[in-house]
């Protein structure tokens, strides 16, 4: 196969209208064009692992979190010319009490001290929660629009699992944000303010939701299957597929996904999927970037 076009072990893929980026295991970075093609060598800019993204239209936004040294940092990084590697773990490691060391190329950088999650875009700003402490809502300069209360679900109490937060995402207006163990809280978009809490009944952990206005809800569970949902007072349907999903993206007419070592798409009511070598994490277009770095087509025709 040659060598690998991306040079390191994607994680994921931020997509956006002006631009894709590429995340890496190790905390590398790359920014794709529609077609693919790399506009820029790989870049390390903070030595930790980038645990969330969104892309805005001229920036990209980005949380990084080192669990060892229990260090967290957000910034923006510009969505044109070249990206810069920045300083080492060493480098970190000498200087765990300073929290000047910030990650390269940036427009703008915080520390943040508690972890960072479910990152995403609303509007022209950025939506995310810190662990325990509250949701916010930022603009594209950083400035803080809103904060919320930190959720909470009785009807999880008893679940190590309902405080860490996965999703994020703007719905006409509404921010839906979704915990692990499958509780959701709805804010207003523009100030923040509570719409609705509810808890949706789930066989297993979710690992990330997607929406689409024709597709609805679509969540992943961490054991290999998918739920599909049309609004949050529906029943899930539980749907199990060959094995974990990766990403998964409506593309006008169904659901289709990538994962662990298939291809898949809810065609109908029916589910097809095909075998794929190596595991899919991310769809970007009509193509699957593969865990080894590589670009493959999407397994499953599903024109007709």
């Amino acid at each position: 196969m040659g060598e690998a076009p991306l040079g390191f072990q994607p994680m994921r893929a931020d997509r956006g209208e002006s631009a894709t980026v590429i995340v890496g295991s190790s905390g590398e970075l790359v920014r794709i064009d529609e077609f693919g093609t790399i506009l820029h060598q790989s870049v390390k800019p903070f030595p930790a692992i980038v645990t969330g993204g969104a892309v805005l239209d001229d920036v990209w936004v980005g949380t990084w979190v080192e669990h060892e040294l229990q260090q967290a940092r957000m910034a923006a990084l510009p969505l044109s010319g070249e990206w810069r590697t920045g300083e080492n773990r060493g480098m970190l490691r000498q200087n765990s009490e300073m929290f000047d060391l910030m990650p390269s190329s940036a427009i703008w950088s915080r520390f943040l001290d508690a972890e960072p999650m479910a990152v995403s875009r609303a509007g022209d700003g950025v939506v995310f929660a810190t662990l325990r402490k509250g949701i916010y809502k930022i603009d594209e300069g950083a400035t803080e629009v809103w904060r919320a209360p930190y959720p909470e679900w009785s009807q999880l109490s008893g679940l190590a699992s309902r405080d860490y937060l996965v999703s994020s995402n703007e719905v006409d207006g509404q921010i839906f944000v979704w915990s692990m163990a499958g509780g959701v809280i709805v804010l207003d978009s523009e100030d923040g303010g509570h719409i609705l809490s509810t808890v949706v009944s789930l066989p297993d952990s979710i690992s990330g939701v997607r929406h689409n206005n024709e597709g609805g809800w679509l969540l992943l569970l961490n054991s290999g299957s998918i739920a599909l949902l049309e609004d949050l007072e529906s029943e899930p349907l539980v749907v199990r597929t060959p094995g974990p999903v990766s990403d998964a993206v409506h593309d006008g007419k169904c659901w289709k996904w990538t994962g662990w070592r298939h291809d898949g798409a809810l065609i109908g009511d029916e589910v097809q999927s095909i075998a794929r070598e190596q595991i899919g994490v991310a769809l970007v277009g009509d193509r699957v970037l593969t865990n080894e770095g590589y670009w493959d087509d999407f397994g499953l025709n599903h024109s007709d």
